[in-house]
């Protein structure tokens, strides 16, 4: 797949991904399934998992307090671009949703996404930086672990240059660990703007290299963040979902 095409994934998208580490497509949900999940989104009640300020800007653990995010998980289209990649044995562990609004209008710096979710805390060599956020038990594994999964970005709003979209430096995820060369990155590789309508998806290694200014006009940037493995977790960790 190219950098922005509806072209069905498949062998060519598969090695698009491998060497890029993102892709974008186009018109993958319809509109009525997009308004269905901002409905959704926006009925969810009060809880520690979500956070309002001036409607709902942030979501953790979607699989389990949001049915119409996990009927999400396993659609056709949405798994279309993660069996390619993963294997038809792909489930999804872990989902979140963000906006930028004019009250909770946050930026991101050049980072990698560095953490999974799992069901309980047990010490194994490789695994550091445990938290638990709402409930959620988090750690940083490996690198291998997060170079075996793929990120879908579900955009339920227009996101253009003004709304701070995502960018990512492409081929930074096939080289672990970035934090002590993301100057060198920056000025060597050309950065790519996420840029994809209401409907359309986003698809990323955890471990690209993406960033995220603040937007710069009023409005929705609604995104349902899904991420997927395929394979288990050593010892006695498991993963916190497992659907398919």
């Amino acid at each position: 797949m190219s950098a922005s095409t509806a072209d069905p994934p498949g062998t060519s998208y598969a090695r698009h991904f491998a060497e890029a580490g993102y892709g974008i497509a186009e018109d993958v949900l319809a509109e009525t399934d997009v308004e269905h999940l901002r409905r959704a989104i926006a009925s969810l009640p009060a809880g520690k998992e979500v956070k309002r300020r001036q409607g709902v800007y942030g979501v953790r653990n979607l699989l389990e307090i949001c049915p119409e995010v996990r009927d999400l998980a396993c659609d056709a289209r949405i798994r279309s671009f993660v069996t390619p990649i993963l294997g038809e044995a792909a489930f999804a562990v872990r989902a979140v949703f963000f906006d930028k609004l004019p009250g909770a209008n946050w930026s991101l710096y050049w980072h990698q996404d560095n953490v999974i979710a799992v069901q309980r805390r047990v010490e194994l060599p490789g695994f550091t930086g445990w938290s638990n956020k709402a409930g959620v038990w988090q750690v940083q594994p490996p690198v291998e672990v997060l170079g075996r999964m793929v990120a879908v970005r579900i955009h339920l709003d227009d996101c253009d240059g003004t709304n701070g979209p995502l960018r990512v430096l492409p081929g930074s995820h096939r080289h672990g660990w970035l934090d002590d060369d993301l100057a060198e990155w920056k000025a060597r590789v050309p950065e790519v703007a996420c840029l994809v309508r209401a409907g359309g998806v986003v698809v990323m290694s955890p471990l690209t290299l993406h960033a995220s200014a603040a937007a710069e006009a009023a409005g929705h940037r609604r995104v349902i963040h899904l991420e997927y493995a395929s394979e288990e977790l050593p010892g006695e960790l498991d993963w916190h979902n497992r659907v398919r």
